[in-house]
């Protein structure tokens, strides 16, 4: 089963050439990851948005890769450079 990884981000305009940044070292740094396909980023101008996709063989594969790949933006302070945080909460149970 292939996995696919998002992560999206609303940075501040005074960071957004920062994130773009830190997601090239994590680009540099997935070179031999085992079971990455893919990895990348697109962005949405008129709103600000970008966002790092990757896309690996396996969930395992993804769960150790992604050990690596933090490492590279592991210095990334993300509560400053973003505009916009999201807390999610399951839906409740439908009976």
């Amino acid at each position: 089963m292939r996995v696919l990884a998002q992560a999206v981000h609303y940075p501040k305009p005074e960071h957004r050439d920062d994130l773009v940044a830190a997601m090239d070292r994590m680009r540099e740094a997935s070179a031999g990851v085992p079971g990455l396909e893919q990895i990348g980023g697109f962005e949405d101008a008129d709103g600000g948005r970008i966002i790092a996709i990757s896309i690996w063989s396996s969930m395992a594969e993804f769960q150790a890769g992604m050990a690596t790949l933090g490492g590279a933006i592991a210095d990334v302070p993300f509560a400053e450079w973003e505009r916009q945080q999201h807390t999610l909460e399951a839906f409740p149970q439908v009976a």
